[in-house]
């Protein structure tokens, strides 16, 4: 049977598109490779689910964002929860803007959507792993790899990207749209651990610190985030240093070598002389305690150049004090690398929004093709951001095709 709609990619964007579509009485047809839909959805907010943020401007996303403002206009994040209230996900927000549904399981989420799609006669099928989009007789023929055909007068792509292949993702979607002529740029994995050299990060695996943190190239900031850092071997994760991951895959991809730089103090020399008057007597390896992690102020010692770290900080050098207070201001460390896909919580890159209407998503070069979610070139920060854009552009995109 030939329907109104076809979703490839059962996900955030599919599902809800199919259940906007299905409202407004159109024939539509999920295909998912998966034997479920929404796994990945699962994932989201450590199971929570972060539905969106409250905060969702155009300064929390990446990549070609002027073409994505339309999308993320037209459905703001208090539409998106009115349509989350309408198929029975009431939701709370917290003090920094994030809404989770009240039952705080991201379970609960894909449940409303699989039974609202169900509910409202949308098929949902599974298993279906779309190889090729043809035109023919006026339709789109989505092709599986087992030889299943299913036939749609619009077609909406929504396979999602590269993050998390663990949960199935594969890029099937970059492909599908190349096919049909789209332009699909490099992909790097975002929100994902950033690499650096073991010594600069000798002895602080599990050390927290709160800070503001720059990406620079040369000596320009390219970009700054601020929040927590995590520590690991080898590596600097938590949010304010993963949400850097995505710029950094693309400039080390041309050759740039990127340094990350944490700011503790904004004016450290100041504050070190008067915590010296204050406490003349204690140890070097305890002088920051109290300011930063014990073993993290014992690094900041060691590249300051203290090898002797028992002596009372009366002892230290002012040029040593000098090292510290700069250090306290800009410590740097080199970034080698960002963990690939399999860590990684969004992609960078992807088909070209611009090729697609902003006011509808529908293709410029393919009438009645539409692309949804994370297999455009849309990429938000950590906090709700990615799944406002899921649902976002989604809902777009369903409301077009009706």
């Amino acid at each position: 049977m030939k329907m109104d709609a076809m979703i490839i990619g059962g996900g955030a964007s599919g599902l809800a598109a199919a259940v906007s579509l299905a409202r407004r009485g159109a024939k539509v047809c999920v295909l998912e490779k998966q034997d479920r839909v929404g796994r990945k959805l699962l994932s989201t907010g450590n199971g929570r689910c972060n539905l969106t943020n409250m905060d969702a401007d155009l300064g929390h996303y990446h990549g070609c964002v002027a073409a994505a403002r339309a999308a993320l206009e037209a459905f703001p994040p208090e539409k998106v929860l009115r349509f989350f209230e309408e198929i029975g996900v009431p939701a709370r927000i917290d003090g920094e803007g994030r809404a989770y549904p009240m039952s705080n399981q991201a379970a609960s989420v894909l449940d409303a959507l699989r039974l609202s799609a169900a509910e409202l006669g949308a098929e949902l099928r599974t298993g279906f792993a779309v190889t090729s989009v043809e035109r023919a007789g006026g339709a789109f023929v989505a092709t599986s790899a087992a030889g299943e055909t299913a036939r749609g007068n619009r077609v909406l792509v929504c396979t999602g990207g590269l993050a998390a292949p663990k949960l199935g993702a594969c890029g099937d979607g970059y492909a599908l749209l190349s096919a049909m002529g789209h332009k699909v740029s490099p992909r790097y994995p975002a929100l994902s651990p950033l690499k650096t050299a073991p010594e600069a990060v000798r002895g602080l695996k599990g050390q927290r610190l709160e800070c503001n943190v720059s990406l620079m190239i040369g000596e320009k900031a390219v970009r700054r985030e601020q929040g927590e850092i995590l520590f690991g071997d080898g590596s600097v994760s938590g949010i304010a240093a993963m949400q850097l991951a995505g710029e950094i895959s693309r400039q080390i991809s041309h050759g740039v070598k990127p340094r990350l730089r944490m700011e503790i103090l904004e004016n450290g020399a100041d504050f070190l002389r008067r915590r010296l008057e204050r406490l003349p007597d204690r140890a070097a390896e305890d002088f920051l305690t109290g300011v930063v992690p014990k073993r993290v102020g014992q690094a900041l010692m060691r590249v300051a150049g203290v090898e002797n770290q028992t002596i009372p900080s009366k002892m230290l050098r002012k040029s040593t004090i000098f090292r510290l207070a700069a250090l306290m201001e800009a410590w740097e460390i080199p970034v080698t690398g960002v963990c690939g896909f399999d860590q990684a919580q969004s992609t960078m890159g992807g088909a070209n929004p611009a090729e697609f209407f902003p006011d509808t998503l529908e293709s410029r070069l393919q009438p009645g093709l539409f692309a949804a979610g994370e297999v455009l070139d849309v990429c938000g920060d950590c906090g709700g951001y990615n799944l406002q854009w899921a649902w976002a552009s989604g809902l777009t995109a369903a409301e077009a095709m009706a």
